[in-house]
């Protein structure tokens, strides 16, 4: 499996990673079991589409194009190379590869009725590309032989999907878009709709860019590595997100970091939620009813837990009741930016509150120390007033 080539900004935050953190490995990880398709595709015509290099550190030019028109038999593609998908399909497009496969999505309709819409089994990196000016439409079946193939979209190794145009996913089994090692958006308008989780990259899940709509029954985008260090990381660069969800927003195992682009939460419980959590800048608004960002133990990571806000403008709206705006269960640290935050109970911390720079805005007032609301009590005070 070929490792992304990720961006300058993903390898950075890899190393922000807290140190000294207690692991717990249980072994597992087993890949699923690949399923077949109907028909395969292995010729190597030429192709007048545009295929320009795409993400991935491939030179695809070097590399054949096929033009497919999508029939209900399906498609297996097993060939390195550049497949250009149009028409209509009620079968599944599957890569069973050991190279490069590019899919130029340019006007097509995969409505599974049998499994994942599309699935990747192996590839050496597989890239989903959304043809310019083109619509579309992947929907999965609600019942599958093999559950553990739990995404609309499902790869088994690396996924990246590109393009500038539109990408509509209904998941009607489980998640939307589903990556089992890394998972990195870099364009396009995507629509998320889901009775699970709406996008999901086990190893990272990294998002540069993009218009990106997830409605979600349950998480909204998450990375779930939990077994191995360094991993399970969610990196926001760019982009503008908007999440709706019956649970939690924005998850990872061991961190989450946003970095730039634009994150609206309309509806959450937790809003942002992670044993680290680094903001940088971006635009983040929070509805939660829980807490709006949450600094948990994972599996994984059970010590140095914090909040680090370095940047960004961020508002948080929290629910009535026994709600935190800012709930970290290790340290708290505020160096730049501008929060707002609304609610009962805007801060809790456990460990150290620092507020060292930025403007904290607290139900409508300024503040220059940090209030701990904490239940019971406890936890270092919060730390000098801003610098000038």
């Amino acid at each position: 499996m070929k490792r992304l080539a990720l961006t300058a900004t993903a390898l950075f935050t890899a190393g922000l990673l807290v140190t000294g953190c207690a692991v717990t490995l249980d072994g597992s990880g087993d890949e699923p079991a690949t399923t077949s398709s109907t028909s395969t595709v292995e010729s190597t015509a030429t192709s007048t589409a545009d295929t320009s290099a795409a993400s991935g550190d491939v030179d695809w030019s070097q590399l054949p194009t096929t033009d497919v028109v999508l029939t209900d038999e399906g498609l297996t593609i097993t060939e390195a190379g550049t497949y250009v998908l149009s028409g209509s399909t009620t079968g599944s497009v599957v890569v069973d590869s050991d190279a490069e496969v590019r899919i130029i999505l340019d006007g097509a309709a995969i409505e599974s009725a049998d499994g994942a819409a599309i699935q990747v089994d192996s590839a050496e990196v597989t890239v989903i590309e959304l043809a310019e000016g083109s619509s579309n439409v992947v929907s999965d079946a609600s019942t599958r032989s093999d559950e553990e193939i739990d995404g609309a979209i499902y790869s088994a190794d690396d996924l990246i999907i590109t393009g500038s145009g539109a990408l509509e996913v209904t998941a009607n089994f489980a998640d939307g878009i589903v990556g089992k090692d890394d998972l990195l958006i870099e364009s396009g308008t995507i629509t998320v709709s889901s009775v699970d989780d709406g996008i999901r990259g086990k190893d990272s899940l990294i998002i540069e860019g993009g218009t990106i709509s997830i409605d979600a029954e349950g998480d909204g985008m998450k990375s779930t590595n939990d077994t191995e260090v360094g991993e399970g990381r969610l990196v926001v660069s760019g982009g503008d997100i908007t999440i709706s969800t019956g649970d939690d927003a924005v998850k990872a195992e061991q961190q989450v970091t946003i970095a730039g682009g634009s994150i609206d939460i309309v509806t959450s419980v937790e809003g942002i939620e992670a044993p680290v959590i680094v903001i940088d800048g971006g635009e983040i608004s929070v509805n939660a009813s829980d807490d709006g960002l949450n600094a948990a133990a994972s599996a994984i990571v059970t010590s140095g837990l914090s909040i680090t806000v370095n940047g960004g403008d961020i508002t948080v709206v929290m629910g009535a009741g026994d709600t935190d705006g800012f709930d970290s269960n290790g340290d708290l640290t505020i160096t730049g930016g501008t929060i707002d935050v609304t609610g009962q109970s805007t801060f809790d911390f456990d460990g150290t509150g620092t507020l060292e720079g930025g403007t904290v805005i607290v139900n409508g007032e300024q503040i220059t120390t940090l209030p701990n609301q904490m239940m019971g009590g406890g936890g270092a005070g919060g730390g000098g007033g801003p610098r000038p």
